[in-house]
C-alpha cells in the first residue's frame, strides 16, 4: 500500500494547478479552497516537507471530499486525488484514530451481529403499527416530514420475491452474487429483483455469507478494518466462478481494488476475482435477457450515474440500455446525470449541510425531467436523490433499473 510520502510528487504537482475548481461539487457549494484538491494538497505538501504539523486540524480538511473522482476526469496530469486523500486519511487514522461517529459506523458495518440486529429492528418497525404512527406524527409535526420520508423510503421494499418459471437454461454458468449491506440488511427489494430476473432467465446463483465490502472503513481512513473485511470476503468466494455480480456501485468498485491493499496469494486471488466482478446492469445487457411481449411498464424514467459506477468502473451506457429495453418505458436524460448526488456513503452524515446543498441541485434536475420514476444503481445514491427531492418538496420514487425489470416479470 502506498503512503502519502509515496505520492509526494503528485501532491506537489497538484498544488500548482486548481483546474478542478470547475468540477468539484463541494467547492461549488462552499467556495472553500480546501474543498478542492489543490487546497488539501497544499497542506499535505507542507506537512510532508516538515513546514507544518500533520495535526487534527489538517485532517479535518480531508473530510471535505466526496471521493467522486470528478477531478480525476478533469485533471491534465491524471492525478487520482481520491486515492491520495484516502492514503492521507489512513495516515491520520494511524496518528489520531477516528472520531466517535465514524468509529461507530465502521464498527457496526464490520459486525454481522449488529447488522442482523438492525435488520430485525427494521422488520419490526415496518411490519407493526410503528411506521404508521411515525408517518402520522410527521404529517402533524412538519419539521419531521422530510426526515421521516427519507428514512421510510430507504426501507420500503418496492419488489417482493416471487418464484419465476425459467424461460431459458443458463445453469451452466457459475455465478456468485454480492448483495452488499444495504440490500442484505436494510431493504431487500434490489436483492429480490435480482433473484427474480436471474431465475426467470435460467441462471443459478450462489450467495455466500459475505461481510461488508469495507468502503465505510476506507472512507473513514480505517484501512485496517477494510483489509480484515477483504480477507473475509475473499475467503468465502471460489475464484473459479464465471461472474461475481454486484448491484451496489460502491461495493463493485471496492472488489476492484482489493488487490491494491493485500499481499501474497490473497493479492493474486483478489486480482482474479476483480476481473470477474461485474455490475448487474452490464451483466444483463451482455446476456441478451428475456423481455415479455405482452407486458409493459408505462412510465417515464430518468437515470442518475453513481460516481462509483461511471468513473470507477466505466459503466455508463448499460443502465440506460437496460431501461430502454424494458417495454413501455420512455427514457429521458436528466441534466448533469453524472454529477455526484452528495450522499457519498457517510459524507451525508458527517457533512450534512454540504450534502443537502449538493443533493438539492440533483433533485431539481430530476424534477425538471418530469419523470415518473428516477433510477440509479447505488443504495447510497438513492439516499442522496431522495434527500435532494425532499429538499424540493418532491416524492418521486427511486428505483434501480433491475427493480423495474423484476416488476415487469412479476406482471406476467
Amino acid at each position: 500500500m502506498k503512503t502519502i510520502n509515496d505520492y509526494s510528487e503528485e501532491i506537489y504537482k497538484c498544488t500548482k494547478c486548481g483546474l478542478c475548481q470547475a468540477v468539484c461539487p463541494v467547492f461549488e457549494v462552499t467556495g472553500l479552497e480546501t474543498a478542492v484538491s489543490r487546497g488539501k494538497f497544499t497542506l499535505l505538501n507542507a506537512a510532508i516537507g516538515g513546514k507544518i504539523e500533520f495535526n487534527k486540524n489538517l485532517a479535518k480538511h480531508l473530510d471535505l471530499c466526496l471521493g467522486c473522482k470528478a477531478c480525476y476526469d478533469f485533471c491534465p496530469s491524471g492525478i487520482s486525488a481520491e486515492e491520495i486523500i484516502n492514503a492521507a486519511r489512513y495516515h491520520s487514522y494511524k496518528l489520531y484514530g477516528i472520531g466517535f461517529l465514524k468509529r461507530f459506523i465502521v464498527a457496526n458495518f464490520e459486525s454481522k451481529l449488529n447488522l442482523n440486529i438492525l435488520k430485525v429492528f427494521l422488520q419490526i418497525y415496518s411490519k407493526t403499527g410503528a411506521i404508521k404512527l411515525v408517518n402520522t406524527l410527521s404529517s402533524i409535526i412538519k419539521p419531521l416530514k422530510n426526515p421521516v420520508y427519507l428514512f421510510n423510503s430507504q426501507i420500503k421494499e418496492n419488489i417482493q420475491y416471487k418464484k419465476m418459471k425459467p424461460v431459458k437454461d443458463k445453469s451452466a454458468l457459475k455465478i456468485a452474487y454480492f448483495p452488499g449491506c444495504i440490500n442484505n440488511y436494510v431493504n431487500k427489494s434490489v436483492k429480490n429483483s435480482i433473484l427474480i430476473v436471474l431465475e426467470k432467465n435460467g441462471y443459478k446463483v450462489n450467495i455466500p455469507d459475505f461481510s461488508c465490502c469495507g468502503i465505510p472503513a476506507r472512507s473513514a481512513g480505517n484501512l485496517d478494518s477494510m483489509i480484515r473485511l477483504a480477507k473475509q470476503n475473499l475467503d468465502k468466494i471460489d475464484p473459479d466462478i464465471d461472474y461475481l455480480l454486484t448491484d451496489c456501485a460502491s461495493c463493485g468498485s471496492v472488489w476492484k481494488i482489493y488487490e491494491d491493499i493485500l499481499e501474497g496469494d490473497l493479492k493474486q486471488k483478489a486480482k482474479i476475482v476483480a476481473n470477474k466482478a461485474i455490475n448487474i446492469n452490464k451483466f444483463l445487457v451482455m446476456q441478451n435477457i428475456y423481455m415479455p411481449a405482452n407486458t409493459k411498464i408505462n412510465k417515464t424514467v430518468t437515470y442518475h450515474d453513481p460516481c462509483h459506477l461511471r468513473r470507477f468502473q466505466g459503466i455508463h451506457e448499460e443502465p440506460r440500455a437496460l431501461l430502454k429495453s424494458i417495454p413501455g418505458i420512455k427514457y429521458i436524460e436528466m441534466e448533469e446525470a453524472d454529477k455526484c448526488c452528495g450522499a457519498s456513503g457517510t459524507f451525508c452524515v458527517s457533512q450534512p449541510e454540504i450534502s443537502r446543498a449538493i443533493s438539492a441541485k440533483k433533485g431539481r434536475n430530476i424534477i425538471n425531467t418530469k419523470a415518473d420514476i428516477a433510477t440509479t444503481s447505488c443504495p447510497s445514491c438513492k439516499i442522496g436523490l431522495t434527500q435532494g427531492l425532499c429538499t424540493n418538496d418532491s416524492q418521486i420514487p427511486i428505483y434501480q433499473p433491475v427493480e423495474l425489470l423484476a416488476e415487469l416479470y412479476s406482471k406476467e
